[in-house]
């Protein structure tokens, strides 16, 4: 260490460390912490104007009081570069502000395919569509699975491996926290699907026809009744609206951008119902499409699986043209021409399928949260100061290298006397549970605090250091 260090290191073990308070700020702004979410799905109380909702919470109006009187504890030390390393350590720092719990309404449809997709922070209460009220029906998916897997010549396998290709993408269709597919999760909650798959594993595992064109299924809430193949129909062009609507949703200026997850899954969608077709017409030339497929058991779908050969799948751009109206066609690989258009009553359910995403989108867009109720936050807080200064210049005079913040652990305390009365007992104690494990805030809050103390005390600390050496 140079001697203009050491007479500066020397100078500050020999002084009061009081002296230093005069360059402390005696309050900081930390600025608002827009709301944070706690909950995805909760029953909301009068006041909001809606039944169900998700609750999240803001922070406003934080400030960071320093005592500003005591003796301030001053540790010297040397690095092994011989530079002088001084912490200051400040204790008594009280945080003030301000929380509300907010909710904002949201449109729920019952169904749950994905709900392990949620966003980490990201709470479902209250309900029970995590539970699986089908076990056998899970059962004999994962036995098929396994069975397609040995089926031979590979198409079984090549079957598996493209759903997993687009797993992802399909989770996000049935992801209750996708505004967009919120439409396509309302027609496919209704009682016809889960008939259909009694059916399938009923057909599966005591044998019958899967696809039994006798047996009418009602859209529950429409009036309309189709039989299976007409219901996978609409499921599929369902399906395939809902994934690019999303891919629209993901990138406006570019709908058909073919590496968009969304879009190629639709392509895939579209080519296994092409495949399914081209394949049947082979011994029944009057099937066009999924409603014209003939009775058939499961030894008939292993055989279709094992001797078939899968269809091109289509381009991005053929999926939206056909989805919109237009004719697409092609060869086979048998050098077959083949065709796909949708008939007027298609376009019709595509259309409306179609409104009523961008009409849900709206209302969510226009939906603003409400404060529901409002309280205090505090924390008493604790830090250390490392300034680190080397020597610069010809004469060695000592100057600021490097300063930075550790800021000790704390408890970050919300006065929660008025929950219960604003929100109920159930949503108080869930917003509570919430916090107590959402270690993001407290960690968003640190930083903010970590961040506002090093902008505010490293710079006066350090020149009033400085100034006070002779």
């Amino acid at each position: 260490m140079s001697a203009g260090m050491q007479a500066f290191q020397d100078g500050w073990k020999n002084q009061p460390a009081a002296t230093l308070n005069t360059a402390l700020p005696r309050s900081i702004g930390l600025g608002d912490i827009p709301m944070l979410p706690l909950s995805r799905a909760l029953n909301m109380p009068a006041q909001a104007g809606f039944a169900r909702g998700s609750l999240g919470i803001d922070l406003s109006g934080m400030q960071l009081a320093l005592a500003g009187d005591g003796p301030l504890a001053v540790e010297c030390s040397s690095d092994a570069q011989g530079r002088c390393v001084l912490a200051v350590r400040l204790q008594g720092i009280e945080l003030q502000g301000t929380h509300a719990l907010k909710g904002t309404q949201i449109w729920e449809t019952g169904l749950d395919g994905a709900g392990t997709a949620m966003p980490i922070g990201v709470r479902r209460r209250g309900g029970s569509a995590d539970d699986n009220a089908h076990p056998t029906w899970i059962q004999t998916a994962n036995d098929q699975r396994g069975l397609l897997q040995n089926v031979p010549g590979g198409n079984g396998q090549t079957l598996l491996t493209t759903y997993s290709n687009h797993r992802a993408a399909f989770n996000d269709v049935f992801n209750e926290q996708n505004f967009q597919a919120y439409a396509f999760q309302q027609g496919w909650g209704n009682s016809a699907i889960s008939e259909m798959a009694d059916d399938t594993n009923t057909a599966l595992t005591k044998g019958g026809v899967v696809n039994d064109p006798k047996k009418q299924y009602n859209n529950s809430g429409t009036g309309i009744t189709t039989n299976y193949n007409g219901h996978a129909q609409n499921q599929k062009l369902a399906l395939l609206t809902t994934l690019t609507a999303m891919a629209q949703g993901a990138d406006p200026n570019n709908p058909k951008d073919p590496t968009n997850p969304y879009n190629q899954a639709a392509a895939a969608t579209l080519g296994f119902g092409s495949s399914i077709v081209q394949n049947i017409k082979v011994t029944n030339p009057n099937v066009t499409k999924i409603e014209d497929l003939p009775p058939l058991q499961k030894d008939g779908v292993y055989e279709l699986v094992q001797n078939g050969t899968p269809a091109a799948t289509p381009s991005v751009d053929e999926v939206h043209n056909f989805l919109n109206g237009s004719p697409i066609g092609g060869r086979d690989a048998q050098g077959n021409s083949w065709t796909w258009s949708l008939s007027e009553d298609e376009r019709a359910f595509v259309r409306k399928l179609q409104a009523d995403i961008a009409e849900h989108a709206a209302r969510v867009a226009a939906q603003k949260p409400v404060a529901l109720v409002t309280g205090a936050l505090h924390a008493r807080l604790a830090c250390h100061v490392y300034l680190q200064f080397g020597a610069q210049g010809d004469q060695g005079a000592p100057a600021l290298i490097d300063g930075r913040i550790e800021l000790d652990g704390f408890d970050l305390h919300f006065d929660d006397g008025a929950w219960n009365g604003a929100l109920g007992d159930g949503p108080a104690q869930a917003a509570r549970d919430a916090l107590s494990e959402a270690r993001f805030i407290k960690s968003l809050v640190h930083d903010r605090i970590a961040d506002a103390l090093e902008r505010a005390l490293v710079q006066p600390l350090a020149k009033a250091l400085l100034d006070s050496q002779p």
